[in-house]
């Protein structure tokens, strides 16, 4: 069987959260936080060989340490993380931790760890897809009416003209974002090249023209971005 890893981002900064919040993936949401439900996610997950964490700072990646050890504890899978230090950006960090991966490692699941509703099912169905194409993203259709301003440099209390866009091609994207570790690779290296700042995995994809499928998990599964998100989790978590 080929290998899968799990790159769990952790080393984010936050900057949205707040002062009173001093990391999002370790406050409390009930008896857990958002690292450790991620964390067991994957553990449960029985696709994912090897486990790499990126970290922002030693205190940190002590706590992460912990908390993954506690989701080992949970799900009953011993399992040795990769801790990796993250970057300036999340490409970097994503780049750090392809350079720290086992040489026998064919697949990448790139998570963003303020995702914590992920679940072990579609982990393992990703799995099963990114071998037959190569890439896959957890995404959505867009279901909102989509308007552009067309003079973006108005305040929007100012009146303006706007017009529709089109919303059946469109998809917003989640994570994990899974693909084969070297056309990550190469993409990574291209956005590089280019002085290329790419926020996603897919973006640098993109780059060097290689297809992905979307997977649209028809569960909730929010981004923690702002301390309100911890409260509409913990909401999900309960029922």
């Amino acid at each position: 069987r080929l290998m899968h890893a799990a790159i769990l981002l952790a080393g984010g900064k936050g900057r949205r959260m707040g002062p009173s919040i001093q990391d999002k993936l370790l406050h409390p949401i009930g008896s857990s936080n958002a690292f450790r439900l991620s964390s067991e996610a994957f553990l449960k997950a029985s696709s994912i060989d090897a486990f790499l964490i990126v970290f922002r700072d030693s205190s940190q990646k002590e706590k992460l340490q912990n908390e993954f050890a506690i989701a080992s504890e949970n799900v009953g899978r011993q399992a040795d993380p990769v801790m990796v230090k993250g970057g300036l950006e999340r490409k970097d960090s994503v780049s750090n931790a392809l350079s720290a991966c086992d040489q026998a490692c064919e697949f990448v699941h790139v998570h963003d760890c303020a995702r914590p509703m992920i679940r072990p099912e579609t982990i393992n169905q990703l799995a099963k897809q990114v071998c037959q194409t190569g890439a896959v993203i957890v995404a959505r259709p867009m279901k909102d009416t989509v308007k552009k301003a067309l003079d973006p440099s108005l305040p929007s209390d100012t009146p303006q003209n706007t017009e529709s866009v089109d919303r059946s091609s469109l998809w917003l994207m989640e994570t994990p974002q899974v693909t084969r570790k070297e056309w990550l690779g190469n993409g990574l290296q291209k956005a590089e090249e280019l002085g290329l700042v790419v926020t996603d995995e897919l973006s640098a994809l993109e780059l060097t023209n290689r297809k992905t499928t979307f997977l649209d998990p028809k569960y909730p599964n929010p981004k923690i971005t702002t301390s309100s998100d911890l409260s509409y989790v913990e909401y999900l978590l309960n029922q």
